[in-house]
């Protein structure tokens, strides 16, 4: 997760090399509920910072949300997994009844279509970075017209790396260790 972005501009081929990551993401049942808007206007961009707070990272000498020169809303539709699933193949192999979510698989597989962007902004070599904000569907809804049924999961960034503010991790310490995460054949 980088900091500090170059505002130069991304040339499009990338940009849409980058977007067009949706095509393979997973989703279950192959419901396609995930979502990008892609942001490259300046104007907006600056409204997103604003909204979400950029001028607080401004003491590291610059607003890297705005910096950034392409922003990607990253967001699910729960509505197109129900819509999915209550198809007659998924009713068939279920009884007639719609499957029971074990959890909100939507927002999994909007996870899974973040990491891919992130990556795909790696693999154009650019950096890139995931932040998200406790009103972010209000924030989106105005600013960029969202759907009702259409939620947010948070705001990728990405641009040429800029200086980063601070050398390294500062949370390097509190990392958990590897015995503690990783897990072989029973926890």
């Amino acid at each position: 997760m980088h900091r500090a972005f170059l505002p130069d501009p991304i040339p499009e081929e990338q940009i849409e090399r980058i977007a067009g990551v949706i095509r393979r993401a997973p989703s279950g049942g192959f419901s396609q509920g995930g979502s990008i808007v892609v942001v490259t206007e300046e104007a907006k961009r600056h409204e997103i910072a604003r909204a979400f707070g950029d001028e607080h990272y401004a003491v590291y000498g610059r607003n890297y949300i705005a910096d950034a020169p392409v922003h990607m809303i990253i967001s699910a539709n729960e509505s197109l997994y129900h819509a999915r699933y209550n198809e007659a193949d998924k009713l068939a192999a279920t009884g007639g009844v719609e499957v029971t979510w074990p959890v909100p698989y939507w927002f999994v597989d909007a996870g899974a279509l973040m990491m891919l962007v992130l990556l795909a902004a790696i693999n154009e070599g650019l950096a890139s970075a995931f932040i998200g904000h406790p009103d972010q569907k209000r924030i989106f809804d105005e600013l960029v017209g969202l759907p009702a049924e259409v939620v947010p999961i948070g705001l990728a960034l990405m641009g040429r790396p800029g200086d980063a503010p601070r050398p390294g991790s500062r949370m390097k310490e509190r990392q958990r260790a590897k015995e503690d995460v990783i897990h072989r054949d029973a926890w």
